[in-house]
């Protein structure tokens, strides 16, 4: 868990980080005043027996019937209920102990340790305000960006139907005794903390004492750390809870049988897993071989199991495994599990670029409250990271030479440095202009045009064309500018001509490029002659962002029809969502493989659109949506890319995903071949 301001010592739950904590809070039927109600009756169903289908009629008032398929999904990111199989729900020891107390501020805790914004709901209405007070304070300071008061309804209700606010006949909520009492048991957010961006200068956090074993353990000098995690079953996502009942089932000599059992009726592991996963604990020292067939937890692993934090198994994990607490340091310089991977390569002695390792990595830091992922697939430092970071022993980077034979693409960044460059230094050339016609040119048609330098007396200086189909087809002219001044002035650019250009050419479109068009009256000009104006950085810009997110001719076209001075945040959404699509390509992969690594008589390491959907949807606040998950599932399972079979409505990985990214090289190199054959 993290560690975060706690309002009380005697705090009634343990909190997760804030940053792994649901958004949306559950809403059962039967309405704001039965919530607590229709919980019980539905969770002691379960525990019960009752089948996940059979029809449970709900209590008192309420009245209709639902059943515990239709809820389940809805209890599970609450902590109420845990998934056992692809259609088979369980309690979890949370949801055991408040149906046996009955103590309804219990029940509060396990929401608000689960769930962002309840505790801390009652927290900013101490002094009574309305919902739409409190929505606007949600997203505020604490980062909660809701556009309705929907989940701050929902919310209400279950503190309403509990007794520990109320709503007054001015429509303020009003914390009551009971709920003032609850507030000082509760861990709430420091503010400053729960909000998505928080300044670097923030004060850093108050990080909880190594264990003795455990600080001991890191300044032993060890030998050479792993660079492989390996295979860790999640319990409900977080690999640590899985440490820890590993720790505690094997607290005493355990058979391999008993262990097997042990796993597979907790994590519903087949005997393969439970050995790659008995390995990944021996190779982290937390568990050590006994006798033939017997295993025990280590003194070590004991000790962490002790602490109410998860940082001391974290802290082991570090001292096993390369480039655990370094990612607190190259976070600083990049944000994506990619370029994470590579720099683990290039600067901290790990063997190969292994992004799913990472990701392992950014998972356990995550599960700590060390990082947070501000967009899909966009990782920072949170404070207490920093702190650890400070804490920790670890490797000094270094720069490693790229090993011979290894394949590399110096190619597509040599000739975007080249354009970038030579853009730059011809624009300033006024003495040799053509040089400056030359480099833009070539700056087209790295974007994919059909680029013509003509230059010459009565003749436009370069024209590009998109040879699209149809009357999707269009072309620009583009007058080239230098000036040693950087400047594009007034008196410098001819509309008229620029107009018989465009009609000698059959043009749809015409750009001006220059160093820099300070002039206001240039721009006002500009946008009345229907005339673009790019200066040298956005068109670096835009090449830039074609080599690492390439949009086609038909999406480029917004740029050229663009009039007055053109920027290049007119593309940038487009950027993103071909970004957006690459990540989740390699998402939907890992997951997949990871889905046959540790598959189950369940869900045989299949998955639907559906399943991972489900899994995704929890994983950050701007999830893919089910039709981009469909439309990556499609392009993996095409003839041409192969990774992956679809059986029915579910999908299986078919190879190591590092396979598939070879067969795309291939592919791309295949097409980049026959492009340059041209």
């Amino acid at each position: 868990m993290s560690v975060e301001r706690v309002q009380s010592a005697q705090v009634l739950l343990p909190v997760r980080p804030w940053s792994n904590r649901a958004f949306s809070m559950p809403a059962l039927p039967g309405g704001t005043d039965a919530q607590i109600e229709v919980l019980r009756v539905l969770l002691a169903a379960l525990r019960d027996g009752v089948s996940v289908e059979e029809a449970i009629a709900l209590p008192g008032d309420v009245g209709g019937e639902t059943t515990l398929a239709v809820v389940g999904q809805r209890l599970q990111p609450a902590g109420l209920v845990t998934r056992m199989g692809r259609s088979s729900w369980a309690l979890t020891p949370h949801a055991e102990e408040w149906l046996s107390c009955g103590d309804d501020a219990y029940l509060i805790a396990i929401l608000h340790a689960n769930i962002r914004f309840v505790g801390e709901l009652i927290h900013e209405a101490r002094e009574g305000c309305t919902q739409a007070d409190l929505l606007a304070r949600a997203a505020e300071k604490y980062g909660c960006t809701w556009e309705s008061l929907d989940q701050i309804r929902r919310r209400t209700a279950w503190l309403r139907s509990g007794g520990f606010v109320e709503l007054d006949f001015r429509h303020d909520i009003t914390p009551t005794a009971s709920g003032l009492e609850l507030l000082q048991r509760l861990e709430l957010v420091d503010p400053r903390s729960g909000k998505r961006r928080v300044s670097s200068q923030d004060a850093a956090a108050e990080l909880p004492a190594a264990h003795p074993l455990v600080r001991a353990q890191l300044e032993r000098p060890e030998g050479d750390r792993k660079a492989s995690i390996g295979y860790i079953p999640r319990n409900d996502g977080d690999s640590f809870a899985t440490m820890r009942k590993f720790s505690q089932a094997l607290a005493k000599d355990t058979s391999r049988e008993e262990i097997d059992e042990f796993a597979s009726v907790e994590f519903g592991l087949r005997p393969s897993s439970v050995a790659s996963a008995l390995g990944t604990l021996k190779s982290a020292g937390m568990i050590e071989q006994v006798g033939f067939g017997t295993y025990r937890s280590t003194d070590i692993a004991k000790a962490c199991l002790a602490s109410p934090y998860d940082l001391d198994y974290l802290r082991i994990i570090h001292s096993k495994f390369k480039f655990v607490g370094e990612i607190l340091e190259a976070l600083e310089e990049v944000d994506t599990p990619r370029d994470l991977a590579a720099l683990a390569r290039t600067r901290y002695m790990v063997p190969r670029e292994d992004i799913p390792e990472v990701r392992t990595r950014l998972q356990m830091l995550r599960e700590c409250g060390l990082v947070e992922e501000v967009t899909w697939g966009h990782y920072r430092v949170l404070p207490l990271g920093r702190a650890m970071l400070a804490d920790l022993p670890t490797d000094t980077p270094t720069a490693v030479e790229e090993a011979q034979g290894e394949p590399s693409e110096p190619e597509v960044g040599d000739a975007l440095s080249s354009i970038a460059s030579s853009l730059r230094s011809t624009s300033r050339d006024s003495g040799s202009p053509e040089r400056f016609e030359r480099a833009v040119s070539e700056a087209f048609a790295h974007l994919g045009y059909d680029s013509q330098l003509l230059g010459g007396s009565g003749q436009t200086d370069v024209l590009v064309t998109a040879h699209l189909s149809g009357d999707a087809k269009y072309s620009v002219i583009v007058d080239a500018k230098s000036s040693a001044s950087g400047k594009i002035g007034e008196g410098q650019v001819n509309f008229d001509t620029l107009k018989e250009h465009r009609a000698a050419n059959s043009a749809e479109y015409i750009l001006v490029v220059g160093p820099g068009f300070p002039g206001s009256r240039l721009v006002v000009r500009a946008e009345a002659h229907g005339v673009g104006l790019v200066d040298v950085e956005t068109l670096i810009s835009i090449a830039e962002h074609h080599g690492q997110a390439p949009l086609t001719l038909h999406e480029l076209r917004e740029l050229c029809k663009r009039v007055g001075v053109v920027e290049s945040g007119v593309l940038e959404k487009r950027w993103s969502a071909e970004k957006r699509m690459y990540r989740l390509c390699d998402r939907v992969l890992r997951q997949l493989a990871v889905e046959a690594a540790s598959a189950d008589a369940v869900t045989t390491g299949a998955l639907s659109a559906h399943d991972l959907y489900l899994i995704f949807r929890s994983e950050v606040e701007n999830p893919p949506t089910p039709h981009e998950i469909e439309s990556v599932l499609t392009f993996l399972s095409s003839e041409i890319v192969h990774a992956i079979r679809k059986v029915g409505v579910q999908y299986s990985i078919l190879e190591d995903p590092g396979t598939t990214a070879r067969r795309l090289n291939l592919l791309a190199a295949s097409i980049a071949g026959q492009s340059s054959a041209r």
